[in-house]
């Protein structure tokens, strides 16, 4: 038996927000002050070390698991099954559902039971569970789908990867611009024949690094 990704889809949200957007903001020094260029300079050198010069938003209307939700139904069709032939949905995020205009994260119900409501799967065996890993969460969704599969507890698994970062990031900041709203789900799947996942590893740095991500100012 192998191991395949049998099915992939993405969502990019509609609302394209160009680099002059940022021209107006008041961005700030990490000690509070105004930096010294002006925000034509700034956003010249971000673009110039980035290479970024747009970026996408979600809807006002949408959170994290709708442009999950979007995704999956793309993975789904692309993989060619039905969403009751999945055992297990898998949902890396950090922030959970945030409402436009609040930096609140919402993450009861989890978002993968949300994503699994959307997509109207009956089954009750079909357990959905949220993961939160950091940058690197959608890998270990994947991780743990081969797991799940390798020692014959799954067949078919749903990984998903979503953030709507826009509405989490301090407005102050310079590199907010980095940041952008967007979903990207792939099934995965027992097959006959050859194919495999080669390698992998995990790891958690919980020292100086446990509060790399927070919610808070900037400065």
């Amino acid at each position: 038996m192998s191991i395949a990704i049998t099915g992939t889809g993405c969502y990019i949200p509609e609302v394209l927000v160009p680099n002059k957007a940022f021209e107006d903001k008041h961005f700030l020094n990490s000690d509070g002050s105004t930096f010294q260029q002006s925000n034509t300079v700034i956003i010249e050198k971000f673009k110039a070390i980035t290479g970024i010069s747009e970026r996408r938003y979600a809807k006002k209307e949408y959170n994290a698991s709708d442009l999950a939700f979007f995704a999956s139904q793309n993975a789904l069709e692309d993989a060619n099954i039905s969403a009751e032939d999945l055992d297990y949905i898998i949902f890396a995020h950090n922030f959970g559902d945030v409402s436009y205009g609040s930096s609140q994260g919402n993450t009861l119900p989890s978002l993968a039971t949300r994503v699994k409501n959307h997509l109207q799967i009956k089954n009750p065996k079909c357990v959905a569970y949220d993961l939160l890993f950091g940058c690197p969460g959608w890998i270990e969704g994947m991780i743990q789908a081969y797991a799940f599969i390798k020692s014959g507890m799954a067949r078919r698994c749903l990984v998903i990867g979503a953030e709507t970062l826009s509405r989490v990031v301090d407005p102050h900041d310079r590199d907010s611009m980095i940041y952008s709203d967007g979903a990207g789900a792939c099934i995965v799947e027992a097959k006959e024949g050859a194919g495999e996942i080669l390698a992998h590893n995990s790891a958690t740095y919980a020292n100086e690094e446990a509060y790399y991500l927070f919610h808070g100012s900037s400065y």
